[in-house]
């Protein structure tokens, strides 16, 4: 795109079609919006020029009639593989075969995406990029930095996550759009009327979708990728993903996890093996956890099924986890008014300002 000279700015246009996520239902839905580069603009680090390339590949997307995720996802794969520089030159990467990685571009790819023009041009490689992407099974539901991955082959599959932050940040610049996003989260939007939520602003979880607690369809929630047989409704999934990522970061390995959604017939099997115990308050009666609601984890360390108020996970977690929304909730600490379970968790979701 050219800039034209002059002393006013200079605006890039580009029509797209934009979910707002995890929006009430009605907010489900596309919505057409218009992104705009200001001649001088910046968004944190990001110049005009890298901008400008931002905008080719949410138009990309657009074009392609994919959602705001998609061009958040194209993105932040290319301020990961190339600062969002058009660059006509790779980082001399050895290839499985033992070639030489011919990559440049955006998305800094090979011989095999296309012509050199092609590569070059911030428009077509966008679209190459989304082709791949909008192919992919089940792109939409993914972690941002593995659905990028499955696209580019990156040896590190979480070499894109750093980016998706600023990612958002961008696109909501040139947009207009408010993506209610927390740190590392997708964007998955629930349908409007088959489990559908309002966003989590800071108050304890509660009933959503229309569904029972305990009673759940395994459609209506969302596997945590580090452990699969643990879900979550889709908003804690991603926030807890999010938390993983910078926990992965301080410790090494990912959070270990006990327990995330309980269905309502293994509370009713927790519940009465405690109470088989004479510790009744040690299960919550079942349809009223918040494990049925997929809105809790139980969080356990790599020696036992749990961890104490002074364990280093715990310490973290309190430090830490309440920037994703995820809180040790009052009643399970020394003192309060249930059982004392430094490991229980519960997604609350980030406050809103009055």
């Amino acid at each position: 795109m050219k800039w034209l000279a002059g002393a006013v700015a200079v605006l890039v246009t580009i029509p797209l079609l934009v979910l707002l996520f995890f929006s009430p239902a009605n907010a489900c839905g596309p919505s057409a919006l218009v992104p705009r580069v200001a001649e001088g603009q910046t968004v944190g680090r990001w110049d005009a020029e890298q901008l400008t390339n931002a905008a080719a590949i949410i138009q990309a997307a657009g074009d392609l009639e994919l959602d705001a995720h998609a061009a958040v996802i194209g993105v932040m794969t290319a301020m990961g593989e190339s600062s969002l520089r058009n660059i006509d030159y790779g980082d001399n990467a050895i290839n499985p075969d033992g070639s030489v990685a011919d990559s440049i571009g955006l998305f800094q790819q090979q011989g095999s995406w296309g012509t050199v023009a092609e590569r070059m041009d911030p428009a077509t490689s966008a679209r190459l990029f989304f082709d791949r992407l909008a192919v992919l099974d089940g792109w939409a539901g993914m972690v941002p930095t593995l659905a990028a991955n499955a696209v580019q082959r990156n040896s590190d599959p979480y070499h894109y996550d750093p980016y998706h932050a600023e990612a958002v940040e961008v696109v909501e610049a040139l947009t207009g759009a408010t993506l209610d996003l927390v740190p590392g989260a997708s964007g998955a939007c629930a349908a409007a009327g088959d489990g559908s939520f309002s966003p989590a602003t800071g108050a304890a979880p509660g009933p959503w979708g229309g569904f029972s607690n305990g009673k759940i369809p395994e459609s209506a929630l969302q596997p945590l990728p580090w452990n699969p047989d643990r879900t979550l409704r889709a908003d804690a999934a991603q926030a807890l993903i999010a938390l993983n990522n910078a926990f992965r970061a301080e410790f090494g390995y990912d959070l270990p996890l006990n327990d995330a959604y309980r269905s309502y017939e293994n509370q009713v099997r927790a519940r009465e093996f405690w109470c088989s115990l004479g510790s009744c308050r040690n299960a919550a009666e079942p349809g009223t956890s918040n494990h049925g609601w997929g809105m809790a984890i139980d969080v356990a360390n790599r020696q036992s099924f749990t961890i104490s108020e002074g364990s280093p996970i715990f310490v973290w977690l309190t430090a830490n986890a309440g920037r994703y929304g995820w809180v040790h909730p009052d009643w399970a600490k020394p003192g309060g008014t249930g059982p004392r379970e430094a490991w229980h968790w519960e997604y609350y979701g980030l406050a809103v300002a009055a």
